[in-house]
């Protein structure tokens, strides 16, 4: 990028694609809060990689025009909390008082307050991003397939069911997209390289979920399991499908129109249930065995990570602390639960809706072939989040960058420097299917200033989630 100068003091690299008195959003991946900073770094786009990206991005304004930074990051986070502790909001108010136009956003319009994975109520805010309706319709995958989702009940990120399939049932197909986003002249998405236990793998395709402002808009799997028409975990036996059939009755009109009254009192009453739970004693510790596609370095790593991460934070297991989760497994008889297994295409239609939306809808919406925004990626991948992320992961050292115009040549280049091939993941199998990803256009692959080829690796493996398994190339 701009070779001419490079190497020189008047390199600007991003003047490829940015010109003065464009407006660019910078989206990082901000997840959510914890306090545990170990955790922070290997869950967040590191503020270290957004300052470089904002300096490039300024130089190439010639001070005209502004720089946005903002996410519409989970529902429940305390975006806040995230920018101070990252240092990301000091760092906007230094550029500030140097006199660069720039400023920061939570894109979310629906944000909500939690008690133990369960949602209680809502979050105070002075500020509302506003957000536009875009319909994909009969373009959207979940039209495609709508043969598959005809009798299917899909739940969002929240509990708001039916407003969620309001937005997603036959023809209609329809997202809540940032006007930020939208009626930017550049976008560039950071996001932070990681494993997903819903989508197996995060990083350019997954981080557009952000752009979209209402997480009710977005559907993360389809009720019940696969012999109950959903994808929400494996099949389970008749008994339990009927159990299910009950919950699902519940959390479709009961839940998802009191959980902001009765949210609190469920969440304290099913922390006294499950405390008085008796857990059965085999007499001896259970061995953990490492998962086959993980060498025992990593899995070593990983288990030290994970007790150094208790022991700083004082923060129970994951099964101590969801307790839908712990309901809904005690329901089901399974470990699965919303939607956290390879089996689940919902999500990763949904990913693939919103990546149409960034790469083909104009800044007033519409869809067409191309946008005339201009995008560019850089993934954060110094410090990684593997096993059961996003939430509880393993923080594990890769010490990579990627960068390139193209975000599904990107994320497709880390799974083989990883080792996995690509196919093997659901949303990757879909997305080359798709010419709308533009995968025609990657152009070269480097990988250290050279052409990579099938024999680079990472130093390390990725550490799959639970009930999931890569399949090594």
């Amino acid at each position: 990028m701009d070779e001419a100068h490079r190497g020189g003091a008047e390199w600007s690299p991003f003047s490829e694609f940015i010109r003065p008195g464009d407006t660019v959003v910078i989206k990082p991946n901000l997840v959510l809060n914890t306090a545990n900073p170990e955790i922070q770094d290997c869950t967040t786009t590191h503020p270290s990689l957004i300052r470089p990206v904002i300096d490039y991005a300024w130089k190439a304004l010639w001070g005209e025009g502004k720089i946005i930074v903002g996410d519409a990051c989970a529902s429940e986070a305390n975006f806040d909390e995230i920018v101070d502790r990252t240092g990301i909001r000091r760092m906007i108010e230094i550029l500030q008082e140097r006199g660069m136009q720039i400023e920061l956003r939570d894109f979310r319009a629906v944000k909500v307050t939690t008690e133990n994975g369960i949602w209680t109520g809502e979050q105070s805010s002075n500020t509302t991003e506003a957000g536009r309706v875009v319909q994909l319709n009969e373009h959207s995958l979940f039209a495609i397939e709508k043969e598959k989702y005809k009798h299917a009940t899909l739940h969002g990120a929240g509990y708001d069911i039916a407003e969620t399939n309001r937005h997603h049932h036959g023809d209609i197909q329809e997202y809540c997209v940032s006007e930020t986003i939208l009626t930017a002249d550049v976008v560039i998405s950071m996001p932070k390289m990681k494993t997903h236990r819903k989508a197996g793998f995060t990083c350019c395709l997954k981080n557009l979920v952000g752009i979209n402002v209402d997480k009710n808009y977005l559907p993360h799997f389809a009720m019940g399991s696969t012999n109950m028409g959903g994808d929400e975990m494996p099949a389970i036996s008749g008994a339990r499908a009927v159990a299910m059939g009950g919950y699902n009755f519940m959390r479709k009109h009961v839940i998802s129109h009191t959980w902001q009254f009765l949210g609190g009192p469920a969440a304290g009453f099913l922390r006294k249930v499950k405390g008085k739970e008796k857990v059965p004693d085999s007499g001896k510790a259970a061995e953990a065995k490492p998962k086959e596609n993980v060498s025992a370095d990593a899995t070593q790593a990983g288990a030290a990570a994970a007790q150094a991460k208790n022991a700083q934070t004082g923060q129970p297991k994951d099964t101590d602390t969801d307790l839908a989760k712990w309901l809904h497994n005690r329901i089901s008889g399974q470990n699965v639960a919303a939607g956290a297994w390879a089996g689940n295409e919902t999500i990763c239609n949904m990913i693939l809706d919103l990546n149409r939306v960034f790469l083909c809808c104009g800044k007033d919406g519409e869809l067409r072939d191309r946008t005339d925004r201009r995008f560019f990626y850089v993934a954060d991948g110094i410090r990684s989040g593997m096993g059961n992320g996003p939430i509880h992961p393993v923080p594990v050292q890769v010490g990579a960058v990627a960068a390139g115009y193209n975000g599904l040549a990107i994320d497709t280049a880390i799974l083989r420097l990883f080792g996995i091939n690509e196919q093997s993941i659901t949303l990757y199998r879909k997305a080359n299917g798709l010419d709308y990803m533009h995968p025609e256009e990657e152009g070269d692959i480097l990988y250290n200033g050279k052409q990579m080829t099938a024999a680079d690796r990472f130093g390390c493996d990725l550490i799959a989630p639970d009930d999931w398994v890569y399949e090594k190339l």
